[in-house]
């Protein structure tokens, strides 16, 4: 039989409160675990606060814990309910009385002060808390309760934003890195930069220390799965290689529980699918959602807007991922978080056949890797490296063209199934990504690339010279960028962002836009030009006044100041390189000019490869994959979900719909596995159509293939 975490599907979580065994009502929630089916739950355990009678006294008690074994009562309660139990701890601070009994174990700044977080002490990553009182605890909780797991929240100690200066860092960096840790937080400092990569390393090392603990104690299905945020451009600072991680796990519990500000629903489509291009298809991932109030404030005991909930639940299960509910505390004054998702747990345990075990068919890579972000963003890593990301998943998920985040060291594992790569300022590539790429190239593929793409070196500093790709490309960087950076007031007083671009002659990327010769822009770009098959479609118009209106003319036009070409290499790949951060500007001030010249950039080097796609007014994101002979296409309605962050309330029916097949389709007829309807399955010429007169929240459609 497969390890448990190869079996379960449905996951729950009521993050217990220190009041919680005296308030809260077990019995509500072994009634909630039958309504909904949950598989499996993650009970507090142990950490910054014990909620059990633990011989390590030094271990923090829930303040009305008493005498309890108040987690020996929920694992209790779960096991006799048939489900599995995963013990869920919080390492990252304790008491000051542990750290008066131990001051080695802590972070210290360089005075040899400890230092606080939220009033309790943060232990470090070297120290004897993580490696040597931590792996007795985890032992100590397999004896007593044999949890089929661990779960890990701040597991990963402090960020990059502070430099512990403890003795044991001290020691360690010089004996493994030769050099005495750095004296401030400084990116032009190689010593804080080692620091910093070194530090990533530390991370894995305890990832894979804590496993070999847990097993040992508890056989070889007893994991620590630590948690994982989904977001590889913004882990807050927190040292998360993602993929060196999710390579080292059989199974992922991501942390990523809402929508941040900028992003729509489909990110969290996202979040699901990069896991799974990392981990493995076969790997599952689940993920917390929280079921409480989370928008431009949060209110841990207030429920959120149902839509809101189940929009971002259906998007990750499309991506993927297993679904996990998250409620704060065990107590039910506001019973209207459990109206949210139980009939989606349902449904969703009666179809997770088709859930897992299946492949993704997007022929769209959209590539990113976390060193871009980390070394060349910098503090900046989510404006320079996470909004041009996400700028084109936006402007593909508007467009209804599936596609799938692909890490740049996998291009050669998945490029049997992509027809486009599409390289979002991926500011940072080593050789061996470009060779990747230039690789794809050669077989036809096509690409989609902005900004600083390969320009710089693996510290995020400039290339003396372009690297392979550019030159594959025949792409010269003539000069710096000029232009409006995120952070460039833009008001009617302040104009340095009131620039634009114009269209150069015929344009191949217009389809929509075809009744205008200028764009708006109000970005930045880079000075290049193309010595080889890329041609220039669009140049620059430099800023000029927006205020008063008679002194909003244009003053020049840099026609030689390229901001898009594009071009057929000899190979037959079609290429567009945006030097302008589009992606960026799209992401960041919702252009739709730019994200509809976004979606044409990537249709023109598909060049009609699109296996599938959809068609509608509004937005309908679409993932489709592949089960053995079967296609499974999930549809999800987002029209009139573009409000501010947790104040969706509901979607806005859309219709007609249109989906487009390109695969030779065996059966006449789509079953939809929401209600079991059948859908005709016409064709028009090359390709297999289907139509739904209507969409409400989702759909989800099965048919075979030849």
């Amino acid at each position: 039989m497969s390890a448990w975490y190869k079996q379960i599907f449905l996951w729950g979580q009521t993050n217990l409160t220190e009041d919680d065994p005296e308030k809260c009502d077990l019995g509500f929630w072994i009634d909630y675990w039958k309504k909904t089916g949950v598989e499996g739950i993650i009970i507090n355990c142990g950490g910054i606060v014990s909620y059990y009678q633990s011989r390590f006294e030094m271990q923090y008690k829930a303040a009305m814990l008493g005498d309890k074994d108040y987690f020996g009562e929920w694992n209790k309660a779960a096991r006799e309910a048939g489900l599995a139990v995963v013990a869920r701890m919080d390492i990252n601070a304790t008491t000051k009385k542990m750290y008066l009994e131990n001051p080695s174990w802590y972070c210290v700044d360089k005075e040899g002060n400890p230092i606080l977080s939220q009033g309790r002490y943060v232990a470090c990553v070297n120290g004897g808390y993580y490696q040597k009182f931590l792996p007795r605890v985890f032992e100590e909780i397999i004896e007593k309760y044999h949890p089929n797991g661990f779960a890990d929240n701040s597991w990963a100690g402090l960020t990059r934003a502070t430099i512990c200066y403890c003795d044991n860092c001290r020691r360690k960096f010089r004996e493994e890195c030769g050099l005495d840790l750095p004296e401030k937080v400084d990116w032009e400092n190689p010593t804080y930069r080692r620091w910093v990569r070194w530090n990533y390393e530390l991370r894995v090392r305890n990832w894979n220390f804590y496993n070999e603990v847990t097993r040992s104690a508890g056989g070889e299905d007893c994991r620590w799965f630590g948690m994982l945020n989904a977001d590889p451009f913004d882990t807050g600072g927190r040292f998360y290689d993602i993929r060196k991680l999710a390579e080292h796990s059989e199974f992922i519990f991501c942390d990523h529980q809402g929508r941040e500000d900028h992003y729509g629903f489909e990110q969290n489509s996202v979040n699901g699918n990069l896991f799974r291009m990392i981990a493995g298809e076969d790997v599952t991932v689940a993920e917390s959602m929280a079921h409480y109030y989370k928008g431009v404030r949060t209110f841990r005991l207030s429920a959120a807007p149902r839509q809101e909930v189940r929009n971002w639940m259906l998007s990750g299960v499309s991506g993927g991922i297993a679904p996990w509910y998250h409620f704060v505390g065990g107590q039910t004054a506001d019973r209207r978080k459990f109206e949210i998702s139980d009939d989606l747990y349902r449904w969703l345990g009666e179809r997770k056949l088709y859930l897992s075990n299946r492949r993704n068919c997007a022929s769209i890579g959209l590539v990113w890797n976390q060193e871009s972000a980390v070394y060349y963003g910098r503090d900046k890593g989510k404006v320079y490296s996470g909004y041009p990301f996400y700028g084109f998943a936006k402007a593909l998920s508007k467009a209804g063209i599936p596609f799938v985040p692909i890490h740049a060291d996998d291009l050669d594992k998945y490029a049997d199934r992509l027809e486009v790569l599409i390289l979002p300022n991926v500011a940072i590539l080593s050789r061996e990504q470009e060779e990747k790429v230039i690789c794809c190239l050669e077989a036809g593929k096509g690409l989609v690339m902005t900004g600083v793409t390969g320009l710089m070196d693996e510290d995020g500093e400039e290339r003396v010279e372009e690297g392979l790709l550019w030159h594959y490309l025949g792409l010269k960087k003539t000069g710096g960028m000029i232009g409006a950076g995120d952070d460039t007031k833009a008001d009617w007083m302040h104009h340095d962002a009131h620039n634009y671009m114009k269209v150069d002659g015929k344009c191949q990327l217009l389809e929509g836009l075809e009744n205008t010769d200028i764009l708006p822009f109000g970005g930045r770009v880079v000075r290049t030009e193309s010595c080889g098959s890329l041609k220039q479609a669009m140049h620059l118009i430099p800023s000029f006044p927006i205020y008063p209106p008679e002194f909003a003319w244009i003053r020049e036009e840099d026609e030689h100041f390229a901001m898009v070409y594009t071009g057929t290499l000899s190979s037959g790949a079609r290429v567009v390189y945006m030097p302008a951060d589009l992606d960026r500007c799209y992401m960041q001030y919702v252009l739709p000019d730019l994200g509809k010249l976004l979606e044409n950039a990537v249709r023109y080097a598909a060049d009609g490869r699109i296996p599938v796609q959809v068609e509608a007014l509004g937005q309908v994101h679409l993932d489709a994959y592949m089960q053995e002979d079967r296609l499974i296409l999930h549809l999800l309605n987002f029209c009139g979900c573009d409000g501010p962050i947790g104040s969706v309330v509901e979607n806005l029916p859309v219709g007609p719909v249109k989906i487009r097949i390109q695969k030779d389709v065996a059966d006449r007829e789509a079953v939809s596995l929401i209600t079991d309807r059948k859908f005709q399955i016409c064709r028009d010429g090359n390709e297999f159509c289907i139509s739904l007169d209507r969409l409400e929240e989702q759909e989800m459609l099965l048919m075979r293939i030849n």
